[in-house]
């Protein structure tokens, strides 16, 4: 993976986890509203067994919990990335563009430079970018 793809992954690794959080918050939502339907896959009889269903949303909050903290350990190496960065502009135009999310438009009007001097100190702070060797092609 190279150095843009691997920064890239920030502002999609905070969808997930947004995603992520809201599958855990209508999980609580349905357990404590009452509406859970059959989880457990099990058929129905006249009685709903909630132990089985309370048990079925804790493991699958708890799924969730674990995918959520592996993204959150991706996104720190992403930061780390960025932060070891030594030249404060290729820093900065990174920090704009992989943490704030901000357009080049927005980057050259902050930064006060010609958009195409953002694009060539762009390419110049990803080649500082140390991809951590999991993600490395």
């Amino acid at each position: 993976m190279i150095a843009k793809e691997f920064l890239g992954l920030a502002w999609k690794i905070d969808r997930r986890i947004e995603l992520k959080i809201e599958e855990r918050n209508r999980l609580t939502d349905k357990l404590t509203s009452g509406r859970i339907s059959n989880l457990s896959g099990m058929p129905r009889g006249g009685k709903y067994d909630w132990t089985n269903a309370i048990d079925n949303v804790v493991e699958m909050d708890r799924k969730i919990g674990d995918e959520i903290n592996e993204l959150c350990r991706i996104k720190r190496l992403v930061n780390d990335a960025i932060d070891a960065v030594e030249d404060w502009r290729y820093r900065h135009i990174l920090e704009m563009r992989y943490r704030n999310y901000m357009t080049w438009e927005q980057i050259a009007e902050a930064m006060g430079y010609e958009l195409r001097w953002v694009y060539e100190l762009h390419g110049r702070a990803l080649l500082c970018v140390k991809v951590p060797v999991e993600f490395a092609c």
